[in-house]
């Protein structure tokens, strides 16, 4: 039995425990289709949305969100608490507010209904 796990089962149960692929040391191989982990070489600068968050919100809310800001799920990069990094995204989800940063999505990771209707609100009236 080999020591690692094929790259596609590595990449599935890093998924399940909600360990993107870019946040790691040793990075995947890229797949045999040539596709790019979701930061790419780029580096977060390059995404459509930055999310200040421990960890990623539910797979359907991230999905539905990506599909609201007209974005894929590989433009999304997962910033830990802190300091931004050099650079803008497109948009900016912080699960706290920020005075600093009045033009950022609210959000919690975990959205009561009236929150995701609020995020909604909030994406529309910064799109509009």
């Amino acid at each position: 039995m080999p020591d690692r796990a094929p790259a596609d089962l590595r990449a599935a149960l890093l998924s399940r425990m909600g360990i993107p692929t870019w946040q790691l040391r040793h990075p995947l191989p890229a797949s045999p289709a040539g596709e790019s982990s979701p930061v790419d070489a780029a580096g977060p600068d390059a995404q459509g949305l930055w999310l200040v968050a421990a960890r990623l919100p539910a797979q359907s809310l991230l999905e539905d969100l990506c599909a609201v800001l007209e974005i894929s799920p590989s433009e999304v990069a997962l910033l830990p608490p802190g300091p931004l990094p050099a650079g803008q995204p497109r948009w900016l989800w912080l699960t706290q507010p920020d005075p600093a940063r009045p033009g950022a999505l609210i959000c919690p990771l975990n959205p009561t209904a009236a929150e995701k209707r609020a995020l909604w609100q909030q994406i529309r009236t910064h799109h509009d």
